[in-house]
Parts: structure tokens; C-alpha cells; sequence
């Protein structure tokens, strides 16, 4: 139809707008293809093409996976811009926690690189695995058709309640809500005139190693820039607790939410951050995002 939506973007417009620097939308950004920076609108960045169209499990309405993904974006930009973007202590209900762990995992599910994974660049071993549970080898349905399920979904219960969403697809929402032990909010603010960067690696994972068992890969935290003065972390449990060479910033950064039993609700205090710390995440954001990265003012961040 004419006026289905084509530009489907992978990062919600919602957070991209707070990396503007004025109120047409306009931000700056890098093109690592060109190696240029242009100011472009944040309607231009960070999308693809129909990445959502489905018409095998949608027929009557293509872009049904599109449209329940912004659906889901107004319900968390209401939290976000509201609660997480000014002052130094943000309270959540236990259900917005769970609605927001999911949403932040879903990102890591719906980006292009996810895409891509059950796509070109899927592994023959995957494939083998996978044909179990999409026998005509089309990869790029079986992630579809499990988007448009979780889409509607706002807790990982409704993730395991709902019986169209394949096995391995859960177990991944589970890794990504609750790691192995559990994972927890971290927001970070800057002090200082250095700000935070915003690329198409959405989000971007750090990982540390565990000598003890022989150098097993341990994710530590997901970076989510939210503006360029704040970034959410999204830690797994026992981070804090790590030594710096693994977890790159300062132990207390990574102290746990607090959660008033009387009042059900999770307090979770903002940290601030200085320089170091924060061209530890820029550096770790540009240089998971292969296509580009944005920011409000060239003259707060190292394009070195």
C-alpha cells in the first residue's frame, strides 16, 4: 500500500532525538563507508529499508511487525524521556523494570546485525540447528515471525507464556533480561565537556574473562547511549564485584538498584562519570558500529 511505512528504523527515532542539536531533528554523523561527517535527520540514520516487511506471517498487513515495535517505543519513551534523562535518582515499578529489560533486549534482536545473522551471514552449523524449527531453510522468516511475537510481548513471562515463539529465541530473551545470575540498570551521567555518541551497534556488549575457567568470555555490560549526556548500562550481576581490567570502569559504578519493599518500587541512583570513562564507552560504541555513529556537537567528542 502507498502509505506503508519503507524506512523501518533499528534504533527508535525517540531516543535518536536527543542526540540533536537543534529542533528540525538535525544531528551530525559519521559514514565509516565514506569516512565523512554530514548533519543528517534522524529519519535517515540507522535504518533499513523494509527490515521488518513480512509477508508471509503478515499478509494482510506487512508492516504489522513496524507498527507494534512503535507501539512498543511510545510505551518505553514515555519512561525514558520522563524519568531517565534528568535527576539523580530514577524510580521504576517492578513491572516498568521488566517491561524495560525486555525492551533493551529486544534491541539486541532487532537490529541489522541480527538480520544479517539469520541471513547472509548465518553459519552452516546454525542453519543445521535451525532447520528444527523452520524446515524450509528461509532463516530470515524464522526471525521475523518470532519479532512479530515479541513485539507484543512487555515481560519475559509473556516471552514463555507465548507458545508461537521458538525454544531457542526465549532462551536468548532470557540470557539478554536475566543473564545466568541476573542483570540490573546502571545509568551513568558525564561531568565535563566531553559527551556520549549514539552508533548502529545497539546495543554494545563488554565482555571480560574469567581466569579461573581458563579464560571463558563473560559478558559484563550492555552500553545504550540514551543522550549525550547519559548512557544506560545494563550490567550483569556480579560486575561490580569484578577487577577493572575486566569490567574498564570504576567498581562502584556498577552498585545494584535499591528496592523499597514498602512501596514496590526500584530506586536506581545516577552515576557520574568523567572523562576516561566516557571515551572508554565512545571508543567501545565507535568501534562496534561498522556503519556510522551520531552526536549532537563535534566539538564535545574525539573524532581522532
Amino acid at each position: 500500500m502507498k502509505n506503508e511505512p519503507i524506512r523501518h528504523h533499528y534504533i527508535p527515532q525517540f531516543i535518536l532525538r536527543n542526540f540533536c542539536f537543534d529542533d528540525n531533528n538535525n544531528l551530525y554523523y559519521y559514514d565509516r563507508e565514506s569516512n565523512t561527517v554530514s548533519v543528517k535527520k534522524t529519519q535517515d540514520v540507522f535504518i533499513k529499508r523494509n527490515l521488518y516487511r513480512d509477508e508471509i506471517n503478515s499478509p494482510e498487513k506487512k508492516t504489522k511487525i513496524e507498527t507494534d515495535l512503535a507501539k512498543y517505543e511510545s510505551e518505553v519513551a514515555k519512561i525514558i524521556n520522563e524519568r531517565f534523562l534528568h535527576g539523580n535518582d530514577i524510580y521504576l515499578t517492578l513491572e516498568e523494570d521488566e517491561k524495560l529489560k525486555l525492551f533493551f533486549a529486544i534491541m539486541g534482536f532487532r537490529n541489522e546485525n541480527a538480520y544479517r545473522l539469520f541471513g547472509d551471514n548465518m553459519t552452516e552449523d546454525s542453519k543445521a540447528f535451525y532447520l528444527k524449527y523452520q524446515e524450509d531453510g528461509n532463516f530470515n522468516d524464522l526471525w521475523k515471525r518470532n519479532l512479530g511475537q515479541l513485539a507484543n510481548c512487555r515481560s519475559l513471562k509473556d516471552v514463555f507464556d507465548n507458545p508461537l515463539i521458538d525454544e531457542p529465541i526465549k532462551a536468548f530473551m532470557a540470557r539478554d533480561t536475566y543473564n545466568l545470575a541476573g542483570k540490573y540498570f546502571v545509568v551513568v551521567e558525564k561531568r565535563g565537556d566531553r559527551d556520549f555518541v549514539i552508533g548502529n551497534s545497539y546495543p554494545t556488549g563488554i565482555t571480560g574473562y574469567d581466569d579461573e575457567k581458563k579464560g571463558l568470555v563473560l559478558l559484563m555490560f550492555e552500553i545504550f547511549p540514551l543522550s549525550p549526556n547519559r548512557v544506560l548500562l545494563f550490567a550483569a550481576n556480579g560486575v561490580d564485584n569484578a577487577p577493572k581490567v575486566a569490567s574498564r570502569l570504576r567498581y562502584d559504578i556498577f552498585r545494584r538498584p535499591i528496592l523499597n519493599e514498602q512501596t514496590g518500587k526500584i530506586r536506581i541512583h545516577v552515576k557520574k562519570i568523567y572523562k576516561n570513562d566516557v571515551d572508554f564507552i565512545n571508543e567501545a560504541i565507535v568501534n562496534n558500529s561498522k556503519i556510522g555513529f551520531a552526536f549532537r556537537d563535534k566539538s564535545h567528542i574525539n573524532l581522532e
